[in-house]
């Protein structure tokens, strides 16, 4: 059974990809590391080239190109370069782990592998708790169709274990033509469009985020802080983000009984396999930005963060985020 994991990076995300690798390694995982060609400028780390087996588009089969090329026809909100993460599903690789480069491993990723026997994808994240608004221009318009229960199947595309089948590429060509058909209802990037694949595929899916293993959400912004981190990861208390709130607000009663007994022991040392930053969440520290730099030495990890905090001290990064925000309104606006 080969295995391994799979990144996607370039020039400008190499620090980025250096603490991945380095969190990777630090964890004792001895997997082996594919690091496929973003586009632009190649990664010049040796660092990274030491630990990576270095891959362009080129070097998969013309189908895998062809995939990507179909992709990119309706993903319109996703760079070429995010597609490249589905080139694993054409590797000769049975199993694999996709990771975005913000993400700090925070256990051995190997274990994850023990979960993969009878499922298709593995993911330990808490997207379900967003209803679907992340995805999705018209979140209830899926349920319609999907049914009610579609929208808390949801993935975070940002780390995943799959077991590589022709089948899902097939389910993901499906997922290509529902966007063609009903354009006005997912979002044109490649989460939505993982979601849809394994919603028409009727894919065998296991969150390790939910009952009856409660894994903790491995989004950075679920944590006020390192220290709401730290007391989450020794367990002892039930640490509700404000995401499961809303979501758990919205169950029905017989539902919240099911989840409460699914739910009611208070485990110690709580696993996370992993914490994604995602963007800010907040302005201030955030429970990620020390792990972030730790493959860094203490003054580049100083000047790092004095960077990040005058950033968000004078709002600059709110400012880059809200802008971000108004282009894409303005492109979907001016798309419809």
């Amino acid at each position: 059974m080969k295995k391994g994991i799979v990144l996607v990076a370039n020039l400008k995300s190499q620090w980025y990809s250096e603490n991945l690798i380095y969190s990777i390694r630090k964890s004792g995982c001895l997997l082996p590391i594919r690091l496929i060609h973003f586009g632009g400028e190649k990664i010049n780390s040796p660092y990274i080239l030491k630990e990576v087996e270095f891959l362009t588009i080129e070097d998969f089969p013309e189908e895998a190109v062809n995939f990507i090329q179909k992709l990119r026809s309706v993903l319109t909100e996703c760079p070429m370069g995010f597609l490249y993460r589905f080139l694993a599903f054409f590797s000769d690789w049975d199993e694999f782990i996709y990771t975005d480069n913000d993400i700090v491993a925070l256990m051995n990723w190997e274990r994850l592998f023990e979960f993969a026997e009878d499922y298709d994808l593995v993911h330990a994240d808490t997207e379900y708790t967003t209803c679907g608004i992340h995805n999705y221009m018209q979140p209830e318009k899926v349920k319609e169709i999907f049914g009610s229960e579609s929208l808390n199947s949801a993935i975070t595309a940002g780390h995943i274990l799959v077991k590589k089948s022709q089948k899902l590429i097939d389910d993901m060509n499906a997922a290509v033509e529902w966007f063609k058909q009903n354009p006005e209802i997912p979002q044109k990037h490649d989460q939505s469009l993982l979601h849809i694949a394994s919603l028409i595929g009727n894919w065998k899916l296991l969150n390790l985020c939910k009952p009856p293993f409660n894994w903790l959400s491995s989004w950075s912004g679920d944590y006020i802080n390192t220290l709401d981190l730290i007391h989450a990861v020794q367990g002892g208390y039930k640490q509700i983000t404000e995401s499961y709130q809303s979501w758990y607000a919205q169950l029905s009663e017989e539902s919240k009984k099911e989840i409460d007994k699914q739910s009611s022991s208070l485990a110690l040392d709580v696993p996370i396999s992993h914490l994604h930053y995602s963007g800010r969440g907040r302005l201030g520290a955030e429970s990620i930005d020390d792990l972030m730099y730790s493959s860094q030495s203490d003054k580049e990890r100083m000047m790092s963060l004095y960077k990040v905090q005058s950033s968000d001290l004078f709002y600059i990064t709110y400012i880059r985020n809200q802008s971000k925000r108004v282009k894409r309104r303005l492109k979907r606006i001016l798309n419809l």
